[in-house]
């Protein structure tokens, strides 16, 4: 058929009725305009809703998980040892602390640091060797592993270079080294990870507890573990407190001889300077202050007299009379002769009498003032008596003062050190750890370790979050088409429908599901997709050619192209379908084996290139009512549809048939699309639903668009697409109408 030798010679075409008037290219609608965009919200719940069988899936691996793991772990008992913590005395607060409670607070810290030490579980350790601890575990070996057994921790199969050599040269030092390092490392972890040490609330209590195998090992090392603590601060206060006694009684003798001969000093310097108290100072002081303030006051009187005297002394001078003398002196018998004296100038008695009583009285202000000198004299001369014996007392007041604190300080040091010698004998003599026992651990009888069951609920709490996470990620990362939304935001054209899958197509099935069943939702979506690509061309009974391509074969292509095809002869007309793979498709060889009347002799390259006509160049299939034109392998599309003007090819095949299908399964790595697309009146291009990679789809569609310059409408179609899972996406396209109706 497509492999005869043709002649080169142009074939005469069959004159045939002109073709009717097209509406010019097929209109396909435009993309969708969303109004109200599905939040982040909903789209989690609906991805949550459409795999909630395999969060349940996964709840229930958590579930069987964690009973399995609990149905596994050993029996495990807690015994715990309570230890309380000395209050604070209210003398022992340092100066400046907030409150006891943040003592309390701080010491508690302390212990519990303590308490988990690297050093204090050593001596644990120790400690239960010497009781037997580490036999008794090993007599619970056959039963259950200890916690405590070194054994149960395998030795490290690693070996250092440095550890083979010294191994080479002294063969068995480094594996004993080596062992006993293991058996204490493999004891301290055990000790470590079984022991839980902790504060009981805001109280003064510690707790200590280790949790085993066997009860009475726990209560036995929970015990230990206090005890040993315990014993160890004694042990400890002992030592300083021993320590700090020896340093006072070697210090005492010294302390004491220094006090004795300070004590001496004082004593000599009171005998020698005399019993001076602070009382004399004191009363001699208050004499000084006594006589300062009699001396001003004689000072003061002294020259208001002597003020007095020369101004009676400048009136007698100047010759003023005697009333102004009389009043400068004062006194009433003055006054009354020197009136008397000025009524009656004349009288000579009178006169001397008045000037005798003036003399006396100048003699007497002279008297007054130096009764004043003399009394100032006195005062200045005991002051100056007082100043001496207040020097001589303040001086030896200062050197007793020197003495006095060095006695009170060595008094007070001396009576210190004897106090904390008593206090530190009754210390060793009753030892106090600052912490003791307040209730020792006995053999727990209820198990720690909750039941197996009590695991289900959170490993199938936290699977089920797991599997919701591996969900909404596995759905990020999908990156396939689920619907026309995602087609049309991703391939930027229009989606033109969704095909239902139809399981293995071949072709009597292919025929059966769109001829035979037309109420299937396989036939109605390949109906409706047939009509809303052309919708002009169809109700104008015009011809109409369409090119279905897709990114691979596996798309669906192919099927895609003889279900159009199929639908097509419901339309009424004659239907063609080209078929441009040139290995050949299964599909299509069936159909030709099973309803091909008549083979075609050429080949479509042998019909565009003039070298064959129509007849011959296409295989009827009268059964089904489509006619199949085929690719040879030897045609070469490119330069076939490169030198040929597709427009009057297209105009002579519309001529005999309505619809033309043409088919290209592959249009990656098929230059030869390009020219095909301007054939066709519009491009079909199949993408598998949830199976196509979405960067292989847009990049092959760009090449088939060129840039921009391709004027024939794009649509895209989702093929195989499954309606059940389809519905849990809840995209509300449709594909969910075609659901509903077939429901």
């Amino acid at each position: 058929m497509v492999g005869s030798a043709i002649s080169p010679i142009q074939l005469p075409r069959i004159n045939q009725p002109p073709a009717p008037v097209l509406e010019g290219r097929v209109h396909v609608r435009s993309l969708r305009e969303y109004v109200e965009p599905p939040t982040a919200s909903h789209q989690l719940f609906v991805i949550l809703a459409r795999r909630k069988w395999s969060i349940v899936a996964f709840a229930v691996l958590g579930g069987l998980l964690a009973g399995l793991v609990g149905s596994l772990r050993p029996v495990l008992y807690e015994a715990t040892t309570q230890l309380i913590i000395d209050a604070p005395s209210r003398g022992s607060l340092p100066v400046g602390a907030p409150s006891s409670q943040d003592l309390v607070d701080s010491s508690i810290d302390d212990h519990i640091t303590m308490l988990s030490s690297q050093d204090h579980l050593r001596r644990v350790m120790a400690a239960l060797r010497k009781t037997g601890a580490a036999e008794t575990g090993q007599d619970n070996s056959a039963s259950g592993n200890s916690r405590l057994e070194p054994s149960a921790i395998p030795a490290p199969r690693t070996r250092s270079l440095a550890g083979g050599l010294l191994d080479r040269l002294w063969p068995g030092a480094d594996k004993t080294i080596s062992d006993s390092q293991a058996e204490d490392a493999s004891e301290l972890r055990a000790l470590r990870q079984g022991m839980r040490v902790g504060q009981e609330l805001r109280s003064r209590v510690v707790s200590v507890a280790f949790a085993d195998d066997s009860p009475a090992r726990a209560a036995l090392v929970a015990n230990t573990f206090a005890q040993v603590y315990v014993d160890n601060l004694i042990r400890r206060r002992q030592a300083s407190d021993q320590q700090e006694l020896d340093a006072i009684t070697t210090s005492l003798p010294r302390l004491q001889n220094d006090l004795q001969a300070a004590a001496d000093r004082l004593e000599k310097y009171r005998l020698s300077h005399g019993a001076i108290d602070q009382g004399s100072a004191d009363n001699a002081a208050r004499e000084r202050a006594d006589l300062s303030q009699q001396l001003s006051m004689s000072n003061a009187d002294l020259a208001a007299v002597e003020t007095r005297l020369r101004h009676v002394q400048e009136l007698r001078a100047q010759g003023a009379s005697f009333v102004s003398v009389a009043e400068a002196i004062g006194g009433p018998e003055l006054a009354d002769l020197a009136a008397r004296q000025a009524r009656a100038p004349a009288d000579q008695e009178l006169r001397n009498l008045t000037e005798s009583k003036v003399e006396q009285g100048i003699d007497k202000i002279a008297a007054d003032a130096n009764i004043f000198r003399a009394q100032i004299a006195t005062l200045e001369s005991r002051k100056a008596i007082l100043d001496a014996v207040m020097a001589d007392t303040a001086s030896r007041l200062s050197g007793l003062r020197v003495l006095e604190p060095q006695v009170s300080l060595l008094t007070q040091r001396y009576n210190e050190l004897l106090g904390r010698q008593q206090d530190l004998t009754r210390r060793i003599g009753v030892p106090s750890a600052g912490i003791s026992i307040l209730s020792a651990a006995w053999p727990p009888t209820i198990p720690q370790t909750l039941p197996a069951i009590f695991l289900v609920p959170p490993g199938m709490i936290v699977f089920a979050i797991l599997g919701a996470i591996f969900v909404t990620m596995r759905n990020h990362f999908d990156r396939t088409f689920r619907g026309e939304t995602e087609a049309e935001a991703v391939l930027k054209v229009p989606c033109m429908g969704q095909i239902p899958e139809a399981g293995r197509v071949h072709a009597k099935r292919l025929r059966t599901l769109v001829l035979g069943e037309r109420s299937s939702a396989y036939s109605r979506a390949v109906t409706s997709l047939l009509i809303a690509a052309a919708p002009n061309a169809l109700r104008a009974r015009s011809s109409y050619t369409a090119l279905v391509t897709s990114s691979v074969p596996e798309d669906g292509g192919t099927e895609l192209a003889w279900s159009l095809a199929l639908a097509g002869t419901r339309m009424g007309g004659r239907v063609l379908l080209i078929d441009l793979e040139r290995k050949g498709v299964q599909l299509t060889l069936e159909f030709l084996h099973q309803f091909s009347e008549r083979k075609s002799r050429h080949s479509f390259a042998d019909y565009v290139c003039n070298r064959s006509n129509l007849e011959n160049a296409v295989a009827s299939l009268h059964e089904i009512g489509i006619d199949v034109m085929t690719a040879a392998p030897s045609d070469d599309l490119l330069a076939v549809l490169s030198c040929e003007d597709g427009g009057k090819v297209m105009a002579d095949l519309h001529l005999t048939y309505r619809i033309v299908i043409i088919n290209l399964p592959s249009a990656l790595g098929r230059p030869e699309a390009k020219f095909l697309a301007g054939w066709a009146d519009a491009v079909l291009f199949a993408v598998r639903w949830r199976k196509t990679p979405r960067t292989l789809a847009r990049g092959v569609l760009e090449l088939l668009q060129g840039n921009g310059s391709l004027a024939v409408p794009v649509g895209s179609v989702l093929t195989q697409v499954n309606l059940k899972k389809h519905a849990g996406y809840r995209l509300e396209d449709s594909a969910d109408l075609l659901r509903e109706q077939i429901a």
